[in-house]
């Protein structure tokens, strides 16, 4: 999957989880990954969790209990914690490669993949800043927060480009950014889940901004912006 895929989809995918998920597989093993790459996509509602969730002796009932509430469960191979997908997100998926030269190319890599949604909010005069912010849907370091509140979150892999390449790596990086997402919704959904596997999760609405608080316009214009941003990172 690459760019000019999403140009002939129109830039957004409707795409079940588990076709965007093996898409992403897809762009992380394809045989050239010099280039800039990305993805935009969304899903239908449901939650995601990472796959080690499923260890939890009770998940199993939990994931019923949360269909029968109108919020199937999915895994994802990423750590972290359980976010909410739906119609109010847009995923962003971006592969690119990485040299182990690179000083912290973790926050690198994290970097590379902000970048769009940080040019976005230049372009706004507004300042995006990386921090955690309690009580947010799959908290971490790498969060994109405007003011106190968190507007994406990110997550990424990295897999060896091998012998003929070596110290060299394939990232695939992802971010959710919050378009028109309920938040209320999400942190009631997300904390039953966690409550029927005996975890505490205390998740937030307030702890979350979406990019309609920030400025007027559907998800796709949304899209359509993100995308353009893309390009002129890859240039």
């Amino acid at each position: 999957m690459d760019h000019a895929d999403n140009k002939a989809a129109g830039v957004l995918l409707h795409l079940s989880y588990e076709e965007a998920l093996a898409r992403e597989r897809a762009m992380l093993v394809a045989e050239s990954n010099s280039d800039l790459r990305w993805m935009l996509w969304q899903t239908a509602p449901c939650i995601v969790v990472p796959r080690s969730h499923e260890n939890n002796a009770d998940f199993a009932a939990a994931v019923m209990a949360s269909a029968a509430r109108g919020w199937p469960v999915q895994t994802r191979d990423t750590g972290g914690g359980a976010v909410v997908q739906g119609s109010g997100v847009v995923n962003l998926s971006m592969v690119f490669c990485m040299d182990d030269s690179v000083s912290d190319r973790i926050g690198a890599s994290y970097r590379i993949l902000c970048e769009p949604v940080m040019a976005m909010l230049r372009c706004r005069s507004i300042e995006g800043t990386y921090r955690a912010i309690p009580g947010t849907m799959c908290d971490g370091i790498y969060n994109i927060v405007v003011g106190e509140q968190k507007l994406a979150g990110t997550a990424q892999r990295w897999r060896s480009l091998g012998r003929q390449k070596p110290g060299q790596y394939a990232v695939l990086a992802h971010l959710a950014l919050f378009v028109d997402l309920d938040h209320a919704q999400a942190a009631k959904a997300i904390n039953a889940l966690y409550a029927d596997m005996g975890v505490e999760a205390a998740i937030e609405a307030t702890t979350h901004i979406n990019w309609t608080q920030i400025d007027a316009g559907s998800v796709g214009d949304v899209a359509r912006e993100l995308d353009a941003a893309c390009l002129a990172l890859r240039r």
